[in-house]
């Protein structure tokens, strides 16, 4: 009876963390949703948020899509462990956000080059404004060692916005699920950029 007791206040003090975790994600993706839909447009619009979840099972957030009648809702599941380093939860919570605008729920969607860089140019974004340039510049180097293909497609994504601030917002304008941009609406939508960029930026993403 003792180890069952002991298991119950654990479970539920597992539980009252969790909470207070979820509360946390809730605050801050209210508090950067909208500074993220002015750089990059509003939610595609039949994309639906249901709320996250907080697991100690995972290691990077997760998209959950539960309702087959509304292929788009969609739950996010985060890290646990992301809760032990603030720069890195506000990282991830700040690519949610972006991913969130787009969200892909078919495996035979393909992110692409673009549409992750962008959620890893939200994330900088947050970083350097909370954080500063040295906590940014740390960021970058860590991602640069460790998470490569993200920092690759993060640098040519920040080449097309010194171009044109505006530019996701444009391209999302006439496909607001952002990785099925092809290398010609860069064109359509009145975007000047070399086509090796437009290229790269429209190659499916490998990690």
């Amino acid at each position: 009876m003792t180890s069952e007791i002991c298991i119950s206040v654990w479970e539920r003090k597992v539980s009252e963390i969790q909470q207070e975790q979820v509360l946390k994600l809730d605050k801050v993706r209210d508090a950067w949703l909208p500074a993220v839909e002015f750089l990059f447009g509003p939610a595609y619009e039949k994309a639906q948020f249901l709320g996250f979840e907080v697991s100690s099972d995972i290691a990077q957030p997760e998209f959950i899509f539960p309702n087959t009648s509304q292929p788009f809702d969609y739950k996010v599941i985060m890290p646990a462990r992301t809760f032990t380093n603030e720069v890195m939860l506000l990282a991830d919570i700040m690519q949610v956000l972006v991913r969130g605008l787009y969200p892909k729920q078919s495996e035979d969607e393909k992110y692409t080059a673009l549409s992750e860089g962008v959620a890893v140019y939200g994330a900088v974004t947050a970083i350097k404004q909370v954080f500063g340039e040295e906590t940014l510049d740390s960021y970058l180097n860590a991602l640069k060692d460790n998470g490569f293909a993200y920092y690759d497609a993060f640098s040519y994504v920040a080449v097309l916005l010194t171009e044109d601030p505006k530019a996701i917002v444009k391209l999302r304008e006439i496909k607001p699920l952002l990785y099925q941009i092809k290398r010609e609406d860069f064109s359509a939508v009145g975007i000047v950029i070399d086509r090796k960029i437009a290229d790269i930026l429209t190659y499916t993403f490998r990690a």
